[in-house]
């Protein structure tokens, strides 16, 4: 009796120690997966994978973005699998990358250059168009997200502009001509050229034509007003664009049955 009872022992024991065998062999096999080891068939299916993303990349059919795709092949080259042809298809996917970045770069300042060539004439407004005119031009470089600083600065003083022509028609023609002519000497004095073209523009646009006459009054008491030499408006503005001063404010103006001013008199601050 006691024989049989030690085998059946015996017997129980290498059950466990055979349990305990098998568990050590999937333990082993699953620490060799988690510190990156890969058979030889894990390996070649990685490998196709890699190329066959390279291949779409190096081919051009990738339709991710140019910075996914450089993820992705750095991913690949970081994994090392002395692979000569992947190493290869690497580089290959690299220089196209690069050329890809350049031109996608080109073409983003392309847009750049042209979009400020607008701004600046939007803001000297040559062709005299409507503030709405100008807001439908504008919002079609915003709704190109160029996401450069001189475009986003470019804009915002278009849109001042825009404001300044929609809030011009609640202005007293007398504000507007002295706050063109303090603008312009002021421009002129800073040395924006452009500004002082747009000012001086935007202010004859007021006459009924830049040989409207302007009385520079040098003194008046009652009834008696002694003048200066008389000019026109255009000479004027150059007068104030030159001295980088405004030293006149407006006395008097008539107007023309067009609602221009024909002629304007001025007086020393």
């Amino acid at each position: 009796m006691t024989g049989i009872v030690q085998k059946i022992r015996s017997l129980q024991w290498q059950h466990f120690v055979f349990i305990l065998l098998i568990a050590a062999v999937a333990i082993g096999s699953d620490g060799c997966k988690t510190t990156g080891k890969l058979s030889k068939k894990e390996r070649k299916a990685q490998i196709e994978m890699a190329k066959k993303q390279l291949s779409e990349i190096i081919n051009g059919t990738s339709t991710r973005p140019l910075e996914a795709q450089e993820r992705t092949v750095n991913e690949i080259a970081n994994k090392h699998f002395k692979d000569p042809e992947l190493d290869k298809m690497i580089e290959d996917a690299r220089q196209v990358l690069k050329k890809a970045f350049a031109e996608r770069d080109k073409l983003k300042q392309e847009k750049i250059d042209a979009a400020r060539a607008e701004l600046l004439d939007m803001l000297l407004n040559k062709d005299d168009k409507s503030a709405d005119e100008l807001e439908s031009e504008l919002a079609k470089i915003k709704a190109m997200n160029l996401g450069d600083k001189d475009i986003n600065d470019l804009i915002a003083k278009v849109e001042q502009k825009i404001a300044g022509m929609r809030n011009k028609k609640n202005v007293p023609l007398k504000n507007q001509l002295e706050n063109s002519f303090q603008g312009i000497a002021d421009a002129s004095k800073s040395g924006n050229a452009n500004q002082v073209m747009s000012l001086t523009k935007g202010t004859l646009q007021l006459f009924s034509s830049d040989d409207a006459t302007v009385l520079i009054i040098i003194s008046k008491e009652g009834s008696i007003v002694d003048y200066d030499k008389p000019t026109t408006i255009k000479r004027y503005l150059e007068f104030v664009r030159d001295q980088k001063a405004s030293r006149n404010a407006v006395d008097s103006y008539r107007l023309d049955s067009g609602g221009k001013i024909k002629d304007l008199d001025l007086i020393k601050k």
